[in-house]
């Protein structure tokens, strides 16, 4: 399928950027394995000095018979220290953390999780593979694991929010916080959305007769490169009673709470919100009740605020022979289209509203989606999303920002101003495009007049 040319050179494990014979920037997916690297440890003569103060080169040569009433040792030894060597220029903890993974990470600008290759996955026990698309802007990520028959996924828990959809097969999920005692356990099948609540332990079973391929959006880039510390972020006793408490009804499919649709004034800029249901399991997101968006015409969506997080999620829909108004946000907006079939139009914001009244048209990308295709638009790109399928168009946002509920302060990720174009300041040639692709399939124009007149 096509993908979004987004012009950003990008390296790879701090190798230069790739060049091409052609002398043109592609977008482009990678499917080899990072590969595992052996972590050296080396100390410095004054580290090695200080530890053996602190008797800690003592108990690593040999334990005294009264070690084990001395203060208790980590399970993992700490090999750093405030006077490791820096290095300039070097990959990042994300990456470095990627490449220790040893399956395939996939990037570019768009891709299909139900046919992505998969390899052994060793931390989580499954097949898996990463994808990191360039719109992410780094503050989001995405894994697709395959569990077979009988299998399940080793217990991990992390300090990053997690919020997955079920592709395929059928199983269950164990969540726990300290004691495996009071584990909730929770049934699924095809469709299901629901999070691994923040740093709770969890694991993922497959109780059916076919492999369970699973997608989930994480936004773990963002924590690991702050702390740079995997041991901080997998192996953390801190609990979050508040995404978390136990209740046994917690992963119920009726919501907590529903706040219906405020509209936003296009006018005066004053700020609405989506309709918001407060739940943390979702039986089936192609069946969710939706309800009216205003984003289009006839589209309808709920915003799915799950174990307090804040990363957005919604579902959204919209009928064929329409199309969405142009818009631009920020990064890390990770779409999944679940039915239809449509393209999406997509241009950098400094090329302004009507690139091709302005013979910018070269640099407008167009990309084709289908059931399956995971898309993440560029950071503030303008994209406006058509269906000229045969049934609505209807996909789920499960990661990136712009929670109503739960906002960044720092607008480079969270962006509440939310930029538009009405269709009426649109460009004339973007209403041209979808009628030709229309004709082309033998779809109907189902927009209405008088959304393209002013007042």
């Amino acid at each position: 399928m096509g993908k979004p040319h987004h012009g950003n050179e990008h390296t790879h494990d701090g190798l230069p950027p790739h060049s091409h014979d052609d002398g043109v920037s592609h977008g482009h997916s990678h499917g080899e394995p990072t590969g595992n690297a052996i972590e050296k440890i080396a100390f410095t003569r004054s580290q090695f000095l200080r530890m053996c103060l602190s008797g800690v080169a003592a108990a690593a040569v040999v334990r005294s018979p009264g070690a084990a009433a001395q203060a208790p040792i980590s399970s993992k030894p700490r090999t750093d220290s405030y006077d490791d060597p820096v290095v300039f220029n070097g990959p990042s903890a994300y990456r470095q953390f990627l490449k220790k993974e040893g399956i395939p990470v996939y990037e570019g600008g768009a891709i299909d999780v139900n046919k992505v290759a998969l390899k052994p996955w060793k931390r989580v026990g499954v097949l898996g593979a990463y994808i990191f698309l360039e719109g992410t802007a780094g503050t989001v990520d995405a894994w697709v694991a395959e569990i077979p028959p009988g299998g399940q996924t080793n217990p991990e828990r992390h300090i990053f929010e997690e919020q997955m959809l079920v592709l395929a097969g059928k199983g269950r999920t164990q969540v726990w916080q300290r004691d495996q005692k009071d584990m909730l356990t929770f049934e699924w099948e095809k469709g299901a959305v629901f999070p691994s609540p923040l740093n709770t332990w969890h694991r993922h079973i497959n109780a059916g007769k076919d492999p369970v391929r699973m997608v989930a959006i994480t936004n773990a880039p963002l924590l690991i490169d702050m702390f740079r510390h995997p041991e901080f972020i997998f192996d953390n006793d801190y609990v979050f009673t508040e995404r978390f408490d136990g209740r046994k009804d917690y992963f119920s499919p009726t919501p907590q709470k529903f706040f219906p649709t405020v509209p936003r004034n296009r006018k005066t800029k004053e700020a609405g919100h989506h309709s918001h249901s407060l739940v943390n399991f979702v039986p089936d997101i192609w069946k969710w009740k939706l309800y009216p968006a205003g984003q289009g015409v006839d589209d309808n969506d709920n915003h799915l605020a799950m174990a307090r997080n804040t990363m957005a999620c919604h579902v959204e829909q919209f009928p064929t022979g329409t199309y969405e108004r142009g818009h631009r946000h920020g990064p890390g907006s990770t779409i999944i289209l679940l039915d239809g079939t449509g393209f999406s139009l997509m241009w950098p914001h400094e090329l302004g509203t009507t690139p091709f009244q302005d013979g910018k048209q070269q640099q407008v990308q167009q990309f084709e989606w289908k059931e399956g295709t995971l898309v993440v638009p560029p950071l503030q790109w303008f994209h406006q999303h058509f269906n000229n399928g045969k049934v609505p168009a209807r996909f789920v946002k499960l990661g990136g920002w712009n929670n109503d509920l739960y906002p960044f302060t720092t607008t480079l990720v969270s962006d509440p101003g939310r930029t538009e174009i009405d269709y009426p300041d649109e460009d004339p040639r973007v209403r041209a495009i979808f009628k030709e692709r229309l004709a082309a399939s033998g779809g109907e124009f189902k927009m209405p007049a008088s959304v393209f007149k002013r007042g």
